[in-house]
């Protein structure tokens, strides 16, 4: 299984695709956060699975 994203990680620009239906979600602004545990992990679903990095 892989590791799930943490906000801390995503970069402006990155696309996450349902591989079911097709939706795309693309980060517009990057997390600044940097703290550790500031974020959760759940990662992002969608037609009942994990969306895929692009």
């Amino acid at each position: 299984m892989k590791k799930l994203v943490s906000c801390g990680e995503l970069k402006k620009g990155d696309t996450f695709v349902c591989e079911e239906c097709g939706l795309e979600l693309k980060v517009s602004k990057a997390c600044d956060c940097g703290e550790e545990g500031a974020c959760t992990e759940q990662g992002f679903v969608c037609c009942g699975d994990s969306m895929k990095k692009k």
